[in-house]
């Protein structure tokens, strides 16, 4: 017979290990360029509208791009909503690229669609 105790002592165990697996699986931003901005401007090929934060690859300069964008309550919020991000709409990026050059990789400050800047932070 299982006592109030020993379930007590199962969920304490258990329950931190289930809800650290996507804290787990996210990044930091100590891995970027913060002294220099990096600016492109290409089309969407794909659009991941999803929480810890958004992200899209764009085309840009002949490299595809991963860009990180905000969480989705703040994009929500200043009006950015998925249905703007589509495949094949030309947006711009400004924002801070990894250091590891060959990742192509860039955390967003802000996003141009459609001639409106949203801001990311």
């Amino acid at each position: 017979m299982k006592t109030p105790y020993a379930l007590a002592t199962v969920a304490a165990l258990v329950l931190p290990l289930l809800a650290s697996g996507p804290a787990a699986a996210h990044h930091g931003w100590s891995g970027q360029d913060n002294a220099h901005v990096t600016t492109l401007e290409g089309k969407i090929e794909a659009v991941r509208y999803r929480n810890p934060h958004g992200e899209i690859d764009l085309a840009s300069g002949g490299q595809t791009w991963t860009v990180t964008l905000a969480p989705i309550g703040r994009m929500q919020a200043r009006g950015l909503t998925e249905a703007q991000l589509k495949v094949g709409e030309t947006v711009k990026i400004n924002g801070h690229r990894n250091l590891d050059m060959a990742k192509h990789e860039v955390k967003a400050n802000d996003i141009t669609v459609a001639g409106h800047t949203t801001s990311m932070r």
